[in-house]
């Protein structure tokens, strides 16, 4: 029984390990987001579409002293590197009211 604890265990880091450090949805674009807009609140970053090659990543903000929140579209290309930003493919749609 304690093997499979171990297994499960093991799946689990595996599956946090890709989601929070090899995903660029989760820790990049929000490194390169912060760095072209430091006082912008970030409020979520999910991937949208990808492949191997390239992912669309969703990042939702805030300008400082607002409370809209806009919706860019980022793409990022994997290359030797690991992945890196290519364009800005959609910008500043407005993201509906809950």
């Amino acid at each position: 029984m304690s093997k499979y604890y171990l297994l499960m265990f093991l799946v689990m880091g595996i599956a946090l390990y890709y989601a929070f450090i090899r995903d660029p949805c989760n820790r990049q674009v929000r490194t390169d987001f912060s760095s072209k807009h430091p006082s912008y609140e970030i409020v979520d970053s999910r991937p949208s579409e990808g492949s191997p090659e390239s992912v669309r990543c969703n990042i939702s903000y805030r300008e400082p002293d607002s409370d809209q929140v806009y919706r860019d579209t980022w793409l990022y290309i994997f290359s030797k590197k690991g992945w890196e930003f290519s364009k800005v493919l959609e910008a500043r749609m407005e993201e509906k009211a809950l």
